[in-house]
């Protein structure tokens, strides 16, 4: 080659930079980072918030009690509050709460099903994992709880406890102790509050006798009254003819 085509050669490819070293010298120079292609099917729409799902298994849960409730339990929403219902227990037959109606509060964290439901008695009950402000002693209220339980399993479980109570992990030690060692006594108590708290028909047919009773004696001291004041208007009447009498005999 002579010498001519050589330098022509080198003036050509030698002397420029290539356009790739000149656009990466360029974007050193401004800062700039090379972008990755968009993946595809990327848009530039932004992520819908997942559904509620505590109110989702909630709602679920409704439907399902009230399409197929556990027996001898019920349960709906109150007040139109999603988190927010009241349940009903039927007492079990063959125990002292039987024929007792017995009403429940039951109130949803918003952490359910990972934290076990909030419930109590509204009715008042003799029971020894019961206390006096519906507070239930149950271990699928507590420790033993687990998302896969649901209302109605706690429900029927909480049923069960109403007839088979628990005097080895009470709520109320003074019931348990009598539990134990005054049964007697213990289901005497115990039937007269499920008549006067749990049959409101049954304390209004008890207390309509007495306030019979009450009216009765009321009427009598009233009619007692009014013949004594009949009694002494007659006897003063008397002692007026008498003096009468005797003032006309001294005349």
């Amino acid at each position: 080659m002579s010498t001519q085509q050589e330098e022509h050669t080198e003036a050509v490819t030698g002397d420029e930079p290539s356009t790739s070293t000149g656009n990466q010298q360029q974007q050193q120079q401004h800062g700039s980072t090379s972008i990755s292609p968009r993946p595809s099917g990327a848009t530039d729409e932004p992520k819908m918030a997942p559904p509620n799902g505590p109110q989702m298994r909630i709602k679920r849960e409704l439907i399902e009690i009230t399409q197929n409730p556990p027996p001898n339990c019920s349960a709906e929403m109150h007040k139109e509050d999603l988190c927010h219902w009241r349940a009903t227990i039927l007492g079990p037959v063959g125990t002292v709460y039987e024929g007792g109606v017995f009403k429940l509060d039951i109130r949803f964290p918003a952490s359910y099903p990972f934290r076990p439901p909030q419930i109590r008695f509204v009715t008042r009950i003799y029971h020894c994992n019961v206390n006096s402000r519906g507070v239930i002693c149950l271990d699928v209220l507590d420790e033993r709880w687990s998302p896969v339980m649901n209302i109605a399993k706690v429900l029927l479980s909480i049923w069960v406890l109403i007839g088979e109570c628990n005097p080895k992990d009470p709520l109320v030690m003074g019931i348990a102790n009598q539990y134990n060692f005054n049964r007697k006594e213990h289901d005497k108590i115990a039937r007269h509050w499920t008549k006067r708290y749990a049959m409101p028909k049954a304390a209004a047919a008890e207390k309509q006798p007495q306030a019979q009773g009450q009216e009765q004696e009321q009427q009598a001291e009233e009619e007692q009254t009014e013949t004594t004041a009949e009694e002494q208007a007659e006897e003063g009447q008397r002692e007026t003819t008498v003096e009468e009498q005797v003032t006309e005999n001294v005349q």
